[in-house]
């Protein structure tokens, strides 16, 4: 188990990874998920302090209390620190598992150019005319029609799909988008 990932491996972060239609998306994609990652940990550090602190504590009350204390008492609080230990085992599989997601992260960046927001503004013309023509592609080949959904988000950057006289899909809109469609790049 413990060589197993709980996390996402490394073949399906850098294959699977959202944005890839664009390099902006992509960063940003990676820089949110690298972001996810150092935050959970931070988290898990105050947590993991907090334990410490917890089970500190009942040592101390046991050490102090150990005449007065029922055996109940002494059972309970001994539980109450074995089950406090098994918390930090815990997490450690976890931890190691965030640590490799987030190198792979970094790896990927370093692999990128930084962008501006407006760098980044200015490529999302182009991410959603990809992804959106690429998800018009694989519904066509997949049901032979373009579903709603995908036809109102084509309308909303300048694309629109009708059906012509013989009942064939008709696409007018933005150039690039139709030569998208029929295979041109």
């Amino acid at each position: 188990m413990a060589e197993t990932p709980y996390g996402n491996s490394m073949f399906q972060i850098v294959n699977f990874t959202a944005g890839q239609e664009t390099p902006e998306r992509r960063y940003r994609h990676c820089s949110l998920q690298l972001h996810q990652k150092n935050k959970a940990l931070k988290e898990c550090e105050f947590r993991r302090r907090r334990i410490e602190i917890d089970i500190a504590e009942l040592y101390e009350e046991l050490e102090e209390n150990k005449l007065s204390y029922s055996k109940f008492k002494i059972e309970r609080l001994n539980i109450d620190i074995e089950e406090k230990k098994y918390n930090l085992e815990c997490e450690e599989k976890i931890i190691k598992d965030c640590l490799f997601e987030a190198k792979v992260y970094e790896n990927i960046l370093k692999d990128l150019p930084t962008f501006t927001r407006e760098e980044f503004e200015a490529s999302e013309y182009k991410y959603w005319e990809k992804r959106l023509v690429n998800d018009a592609k694989r519904e066509i080949i997949s049901t032979g029609t373009v579903g709603v959904g995908t036809i109102s988000s084509l309308e909303n950057i300048g694309v629109d799909i009708t059906r012509n006289k013989d009942n064939k899909l008709a696409i007018s809109g933005k150039e690039s988008v139709m030569n998208l469609l029929k295979g041109k790049r």
